[in-house]
């Protein structure tokens, strides 16, 4: 019998971490995977729903422990931080260590996020800046213009584009995945039995905001627009650049792939979710009110991160074979579910039973960046 690939995965326990290991699992029923992890008890919940599956308790400061990891897979998929540059590079000398010992290069599946094309609109505008994952076509109204086009200050940017000179530099086969606002409450075994993040980030922060203030949040006028994505599509999406990757397909800078099927203005959100807290009486008004620079610092640190505009279009994604069945309206309707999860489960709330605001991404340059520290936005 021949040997199945080795994938080392990273951040099995998130929101799109575990929705991609359960797809690319399920696509390549003989790999070996090796999860990497903080809870060797969460570790070994994982053992325990695949045979497959080995816990390897580590975080991302190990860098050592990451480059022998590294060094010793076929595939890595890194699903846990999209701005730990150094854990980055930690596994990238892994990779370059097993390129040099079996002279093929290895595979390299990183998740970043179409935050790295979000502008400083502050909510005032509808930015008109439309990225593709594939090359530049001008024929568009606006002009959709490529990743290339991105400044080198933009989020994520600085980890993409090491990322990207690996590849270059021959050692590794590169591929970056960019998910837009996801949304839905995950449905898969490893959320079932507890051992992962059922929820996504950007609308469960705003709905703890407003459950705060009791009006939906927008910065500024909400006129502001980002692309949304269903986690069961990203998950699908995920399966198919793993099937490219181990293929030798397209990779590097013909590497990125958008996971987007819709888009909308932050007002919309801050609407639906004020509309379903004034349901329930915990909301004055249905309608979304524009944050206090108060309320701003109270929840984000003052950062307008979400206000800003981040335009993209999955081209390249779609000419892979990705079908995404949700779109916008599925959006808008699944936000009232989402603030029904969260009003039913402590995620977010300290040991006081109080929510935790934490700092958003700061405006460096003509870009964005993650603030330092754990209390940073998540």
């Amino acid at each position: 019998m021949t040997q199945g690939r080795s994938i080392l995965f990273l951040g099995a326990t998130g929101y799109i971490g575990s929705t991609a290991l359960d797809r690319i699992a399920k696509a390549d029923p003989n790999a070996s995977i090796t999860i990497y992890g903080r809870n060797p008890k969460v570790l070994k919940g994982f053992e325990e729903v695949d045979a497959r599956f080995k816990g390897v308790q580590g975080t991302l400061e190990e860098h050592d422990k990451l480059t022998a990891l590294a060094a010793s897979h076929d595939v890595t998929v890194n699903c846990a931080d999209a701005d730990s540059i150094d854990a980055i590079r930690a596994l990238l000398r892994g990779l370059k260590q097993r390129h040099a010992e079996t002279g093929t290069p290895p595979v390299f599946i990183h998740t970043s996020g179409t935050g790295v094309l979000s502008d400083n609109a502050e909510g005032e505008f509808a930015g008109d800046k439309i990225y593709t994952d594939a090359g530049a076509e001008p024929s568009k109204l606006p002009p959709w213009l490529p990743i290339s086009a991105l400044s080198h200050d933009a989020l994520h940017r600085d980890v993409d584009l090491e990322i990207e000179a690996a590849d270059r530099e021959g050692y590794a086969l590169t591929y970056i995945v960019l998910p837009s606002t996801i949304y839905g409450i995950v449905s898969h075994v490893f959320a079932d039995r507890g051992l992962s993040n059922p929820q996504s980030q950007q609308v469960p922060h705003l709905t703890r905001w407003s459950i705060d203030r009791r009006a939906g949040a927008v910065i500024g006028a909400g006129a502001n627009l980002w692309p949304n994505v269903h986690i069961d599509d990203t998950g699908d999406l995920f399966a198919l650049v793993y099937g490219l990757a181990i293929r030798g397909g397209d990779h590097g800078a013909d590497g990125y792939f958008f996971a987007e099927s819709g888009e909308h203005t932050l007002k919309q959100v801050g609407d639906a979710i004020g509309a379903a807290l004034y349901a329930k009486g915990l909301a004055d008004t249905p309608e979304a009110r524009t944050l206090t620079g108060a309320e701003l610092d109270k929840y984000a640190g003052g950062s307008k991160y979400l206000g800003g505009n981040s335009r993209a279009r999955g081209v390249h994604s779609r000419a892979i074979g990705w079908k995404p069945t949700h779109g916008l309206d599925d959006f808008l309707k699944e936000i009232a579910t989402d603030v029904e999860w969260t009003l039913a489960h402590d995620r977010g709330k300290g040991a006081d039973g109080n929510w935790v605001f934490g700092p958003g991404p700061i405006r460096v340059g003509d870009g964005w960046r993650m603030p330092e520290g754990d209390d940073r936005m998540k």
